[in-house]
């Protein structure tokens, strides 16, 4: 592997567990948000605008986790084990910080 990329894998490792962690936190709020603060019913604009908001940031969550698999590549034999160990403490962590 090029040291270059090395390097990059190695800078967006280091940042993306925060990344991730903050994106969770920011669709939980944003999708909790408008469902508890309006008491008149949503139009259906409003109702549509909002899903489609959510499903961008789910979007969003999932490339990150993308980015996360290419940036840490583990051996082979290990690598389904631990991702599912990182995505599990990045959602638990995710939930624990409301």
């Amino acid at each position: 592997m090029p040291k270059i990329e090395l390097g990059m894998r190695e800078d967006i490792s280091a940042f993306l567990p925060n990344a991730v962690e903050t994106a969770i936190q920011s669709y939980r709020s944003f999708s909790k948000e408008q469902a508890t603060s309006s008491k008149d019913p949503l139009t259906a604009r409003e109702f549509k605008d909002h899903h489609d908001a959510c499903k961008v940031a789910i979007a969003h969550i999932e490339l990150l986790i993308k980015l996360a698999k290419w940036a840490d590549v583990p051996p082979p034999e290990i690598e389904g084990e631990i991702e599912n160990m990182v995505l599990q403490q990045i959602i638990e962590r995710a939930y624990t910080q409301d």
